[in-house]
């Protein structure tokens, strides 16, 4: 995985554009204010910072990215129970997503959709989404897009360690499913960063 760099490599296209907005602007004295803004928003937006799992505990889950916990319930998948946390990741959060857990992926499924606003009730169901299930320690990640992105940028991996990128979105919800034996150390409306702990799985 080769995107270690303080920029995250999937933010080059849009920064590059800004980059060429900004030196015609500049060459035809055209907005050169507006376009220089807009360069230094597109660099935050796709910040790529290094974090360090908060526990290296085996049995500790850690938030897959920056956020607001906009809820915390029970819920089925494929027939079966999970505790579930979502989490909100707005624009201006860091949109890196790491591991939560040593990871063994099984499969990643992939679903087109719409890009409904976050607020909307049906967005979870419609919007584009990514499924990653991890198989080892029975975790399930589910991403969904916004109405300000429309993609959901995933790495090609097999296995990934605790807090390691696997993926990046710009704004949107990250659901993630642990097992009910979860012991979950956050409320709803907190606040999180990627690699800090979120709960522990009891034995």
């Amino acid at each position: 995985m080769n995107n270690l760099g303080i920029i995250s490599r999937y933010g080059y296209k849009c920064i590059t554009i800004s980059v060429v907005l900004l030196i015609l602007s500049w060459i035809f004295d055209f907005w050169f204010s507006f376009f220089t803004i807009l360069l230094l928003a597109t660099l935050w937006v796709y910040r790529n910072p290094e974090r360090l799992p908060q526990s290296e505990d085996s049995k500790a889950i850690l938030s897959p990215i920056d956020g607001v916990v906009e809820d915390i319930r029970k819920c089925n998948y494929n027939g079966r129970s999970y505790s579930e946390i979502l989490i909100r990741s707005r624009i201006i959060d860091c949109g890196v997503l790491r591991a939560t857990c040593d990871m063994e992926i099984s499969d990643i499924k992939r679903r087109n959709g719409l890009n409904l606003h976050s607020s909307d009730s049906n967005s979870n169901l419609l919007n584009n989404r990514a499924t990653i299930i991890s198989k080892n320690q029975d975790i399930i990640l589910r991403i969904s897009t916004s109405a300000l992105t429309s993609k959901i940028y995933l790495e090609s991996i097999t296995y990934v360690k605790s807090g390691r990128r696997i993926g990046f979105i710009k704004d949107g919800k990250v659901s993630l499913l642990m097992p009910l034996n979860t012991r979950i150390s956050l409320t709803k409306g907190d606040k999180v960063k990627a690699c800090n702990i979120i709960g522990y799985i009891d034995e």
